[in-house]
C-alpha cells in the first residue's frame, strides 16, 4: 500500500476520538495568524478538507480556496464538502499544485500544514514567489512547525494514534531512521485489530529530505516577509506592506 493511500484510508479514523489539546484542527491560532477574511483564504494541500471545513467554519463569510493535488484526498475533500451546503457554495477545489494553479489575484492568507517539509527546494523557492504575488501586504501564511526533522536522530517504532470504528481498532506505529545522505526513511504500519487480535497489517515508507525547521525558514525571501514565531506549533510568514508588488502577467 502507498503511503497516501493509507492516510486516505486511515488518516480520519485515525483522529478519534477528537482531543482539542492535541488535534491540530483544532488548535490553529487564527487570531494570532491575522487573515484578512474580506479576501479569498488559501488551504495548500488539506488532504481530505478536516483543515478546509474548519478553516470555512472560522471565517463564515469568507471565500476559500483549497488546493490539493493528489485524486484520493481530493476525493475526500469534495465528499466531505458535499455534505455541508453552507461550506460548499463557496469553497473551491483546484486539482493542481500550488506553485502553478490558478489562484485569486489577491488572497488574505494561506494555511500551510506539513507540506513544505516535502517539496523540493525549486519547489519550495517557487512557492515563496507565488505566495508572494498573491498574498495582500500584512496576509499571512500560517504554517506549521518542524514536521520534517533534521532527520539526524532516529526514531524508535511507537503507537501514535488510535482510533474505533465499530468492531474494529485502528492503531498507527511510526518510526523513522536517518540514512545518511540527507535524507530519512518514514516507515508507519496501520494495522486493525478486532478483539484484540490484528486482522489487518499495511505498512508504508517513504523517504523525503529531513529537513528541519531552521532551513525552511532560512529560504523565506526576507525581503518580502517577515517571520513571526507564535507558539511551539506555528509560524506566520507576514507579507510585508512596505515593498512593491510584482506585477502579475
Amino acid at each position: 500500500m502507498r503511503d497516501y493511500e493509507a492516510w486516505a484510508e486511515f488518516g480520519d479514523v485515525l483522529r478519534l476520538p477528537i482531543d482539542p489539546e492535541r488535534d491540530v484542527a483544532a488548535s490553529i491560532p487564527w487570531e494570532q495568524a491575522g487573515f484578512q477574511a474580506h479576501l479569498p483564504l488559501i488551504d495548500v494541500g488539506p488532504g481530505s478538507g478536516v483543515t478546509t471545513v474548519v478553516l470555512a467554519e472560522t471565517f463564515p463569510d469568507a471565500e476559500i480556496v483549497a488546493v490539493e493535488p493528489d485524486l484520493l484526498m481530493r476525493s475526500l475533500l469534495m465528499t466531505r464538502l458535499a455534505e455541508r451546503s453552507g461550506v460548499r457554495e463557496r469553497t473551491t477545489v483546484l486539482p493542481g499544485v500550488i506553485q502553478e494553479t490558478w489562484l485569486p489575484a489577491e488572497c488574505g492568507g494561506a494555511l500551510l500544514f506539513n507540506v513544505i517539509y516535502f517539496l523540493g527546494e525549486r519547489e519550495r523557492e517557487r512557492f515563496w514567489h507565488r505566495m508572494a504575488d498573491v498574498l495582500v501586504p500584512g496576509a499571512s501564511v500560517l504554517m506549521s512547525r518542524s514536521y520534517g526533522g533534521a532527520g539526524e536522530v532516529d526514531v524508535e517504532r511507537k503507537l501514535v494514534s488510535s482510533g474505533t470504528v465499530g468492531r474494529h481498532e485502528y492503531q498507527r506505529w511510526y518510526a523513522s531512521h536517518a540514512l545518511g545522505d540527507g535524507r530519512v526513511e518514514i516507515i508507519n504500519q496501520f494495522q486493525v485489530l478486532r478483539d484484540g487480535e490484528v486482522v489487518r497489517d499495511e505498512e508504508t515508507r517513504i523517504t523525503p529530505y529531513g529537513l528541519g525547521e531552521d532551513r525552511i525558514v532560512d529560504e523565506i525571501p526576507v525581503g518580502a516577509f517577515g517571520i513571526e514565531e507564535i507558539d511551539e506549533r506555528y509560524l506566520a510568514i507576514r507579507r510585508h506592506p512596505d515593498l512593491a508588488r510584482r506585477k502579475r502577467r
